[in-house]
């Protein structure tokens, strides 16, 4: 089964020894007590997941705004990502393969709330990840 995970934060940095750090991670929600307000940045950290007997072909990554459940804008898009020709796994124990990028919306302006989603269009299949609710108060 394929799966997307993803973290939404204020910064992702790469450490030393192949980590990573999300800092400011947001627990589903984004709270502003006014808008018009604009974020220095925010950080997408997206994480897909696939079988190894069902690797990924291709992948399109969006990043888009939401109301009411219903899409209203496209934040970003990748474009199509095609696996690699010479793509091989070379671990005998893997049992899955991952995928990982990570985004900065910088600067990040909010007039008004609205959620923010990541859907991934692969070969066979969309993925839609939880989404970040972003409420303005005021």
């Amino acid at each position: 089964m394929r799966q997307i995970d993803v973290i939404y934060c204020d910064d992702i940095r790469e450490e030393v020894g192949n980590k990573v750090s999300y800092m400011g991670v947001y627990a589903g929600e984004l709270r502003v007590p006014d808008a018009p307000v604009l974020l220095g940045k925010l950080c997408i950290a997206v994480r897909m997941h696939t079988p190894i007997s069902q690797p990924f072909e291709t992948l399109e990554v969006r990043v888009v705004k939401e109301r009411a459940g219903e899409e209203v804008a496209e934040v970003l898009a990748t474009g199509v990502i095609e696996q690699p020709a010479d793509f091989a796994v070379d671990d005998d124990a893997a049992t899955r393969i991952l995928a990982q990028l990570h985004f900065m919306l910088q600067p990040f302006q909010i007039d008004e709330s609205f959620e923010i989603r990541v859907k991934v269009k692969t070969e066979s299949e969309e993925l839609v990840s939880s989404a970040l609710r972003i409420r303005v108060d005021g």
